[in-house]
């Protein structure tokens, strides 16, 4: 983008255009799922059904983000953000107004997935190239607050709405978003100054290889609790995954533009810190998906006080996100990293002494803890992976970045349902055990795992560099 860096004036409309495309689709993730009982009614389906609704829109990013990515770097970032906005504000338009069935509900939410995919996978990247390396980690970590908003706003409004008006609101209410945004863009957004030669074309061979990886991997990860780790449906996935991640490596070893350089990975950094940022997710996510059964079914609460509680972990990272970036401006991406980690890894032993009876007072207090911690590295892990590539492979490590945060939620998910379940039924077998005191022990153990992830992220993060990002 041919942007002068002392323009304060296109800086602020960069981060209201990259802010609306994030509110536009973080607020779409968590503000369905109050919705699914209703749909489930409403169509005559079982739940399981409609948990499709959730599945696909985090499973059509897994395989479209560092497609996305791509092309924006071949492309042009203005004309991906022209798209994205549209392409979403009409998904989120005809959902409502032409589903007259599940099977077509899903369909639009798949196309809302691609539209998500088209928009985020470049947010990060155009901060990048937005802002100097001394101001990068801030402005990421500002643009968080976003991501944060719109995930932590999801279920109070999506409630909100379903209560006062219906499932149709939650669509529609994405779309001011996305006008504002793609005026925005029209409008303020500088256009790209590098043109690629017609002869350039994207890889779609290893993009459908890279897909169908990612896309079965997903999958069997996403259902492993109900197959089985060692049942036909679940192996199959993984050797597809398997062969079709194989094949994508050799093709982008051959091919002369590939989708993924693979030379990006020689670099400590970038290889390094993506993974950190994928055990990171998947802890976060690991906390997300266990919490709600503590505070539901073990103390009691009614869903609307879970709900305000568990808004701490988000009101925290908000807070924390543009500090860590701050940090990783001044002193590395080490320190603020490291901390963030460690409050994780804190969070993930104080929950081995939840009771029945725990306060509320020390249960939000764990949680603006995990959500400081993520603030504080995420914002510093982002900026060491933008900062360590060339600028013209911004979108690539942009939409690699949000690939590997797509997987460790998932990876989350789906290691906090097998050993919760597996855990609890071990400690069932035990006659002098309640049923809560088992599962607290459970849940003990399950965070004894995250602790384990948090700790690996923190031998990892200890390795990159820290001089300068660029290494």
């Amino acid at each position: 983008m041919s942007l002068h860096k002392n323009d304060k004036f296109i800086k602020r409309w960069i981060f209201a255009i990259t802010g609306m495309a994030n509110l536009s689709v973080c607020f779409a993730i968590n503000s369905l799922n109050l919705a699914l009982p209703t749909l489930a009614a409403e169509f005559g389906v079982s739940q399981g059904d409609v948990s499709w609704l959730a599945l696909v829109y985090s499973l059509i990013p897994c395989c479209m983000l560092l497609i996305c990515g791509k092309m924006a770097d071949l492309y042009g970032y203005k004309r991906q953000y022209e798209v994205g906005f549209c392409f979403f504000a009409f998904a989120s338009l005809f959902a409502p107004l032409l589903s007259h069935n599940l099977v077509t509900l899903i369909f639009f939410r798949a196309l809302q997935g691609l539209g998500y995919s088209i928009l985020i996978s470049i947010t990060q990247a155009t901060i990048s190239r937005t802002f100097d390396d001394h101001e990068r980690g801030k402005a990421l970590g500002i643009n968080s607050i976003f991501v944060s908003v719109g995930l932590a706003s999801g279920p109070t409004i999506g409630g909100m709405l379903i209560t006062h008006f219906s499932w149709h609101a939650i669509f529609y209410s994405s779309i001011p978003f996305c006008l504002v945004g793609l005026v925005a863009t029209i409008l303020v957004m500088p256009e790209d100054n590098r043109k690629t030669p017609s002869n350039i074309k994207l890889d779609w061979l290893g993009g459908l290889f890279f897909a169908s990886s990612i896309g079965t991997l997903a999958i069997s990860l996403n259902f492993s609790d109900d197959w089985g780790v060692t049942s036909f449906p679940f192996l199959f996935c993984m050797g597809i995954f398997l062969l079709t991640l194989g094949l994508f490596i050799r093709r982008e070893k051959k091919i002369s533009v590939p989708l993924m350089p693979l030379e990006l990975f020689k670099n400590r950094t970038f290889s390094l810190a993506n993974a950190t940022c994928a055990l990171s997710y998947m802890t976060q996510q690991l906390t997300i998906y266990v919490f709600p059964f503590f505070l539901i079914n073990t103390l009691l609460l009614p869903s609307d006080k879970s709900g305000l509680i568990l808004l701490a972990s988000p009101a925290a990272m908000m807070i924390a996100s543009p500090l860590g970036g701050s940090l990783s401006d001044r002193y590395g991406t080490r320190r603020p990293a490291v901390i963030g980690l460690l409050l994780i890894a804190m969070n993930c032993i104080l929950v081995g002494f939840f009771k029945e009876n725990m306060s509320i007072f020390f249960i939000i207090l764990v949680l603006l803890m995990v959500g400081a911690g993520n603030g504080l590295s995420v914002s510093a892990i982002n900026s060491a992976i933008l900062g360590s590539v060339p600028k013209e492979h911004s979108g690539v490590a942009s939409g690699m970045l949000a690939t590997m945060r797509n997987i460790g939620n998932t990876f989350g998910t789906a290691i906090a349902s097998v050993i919760l379940i597996i855990r609890q039924t071990h400690y069932a077998i035990d006659p002098g055990l309640s049923k809560n005191a088992g599962y607290l022990l459970a849940q003990r153990d399950t965070f004894l795992v995250g602790f384990g992830l948090v700790l690996l992220a923190v031998l990892l993060i200890m390795r990159i560099p820290d001089n300068s990002q660029k290494q």
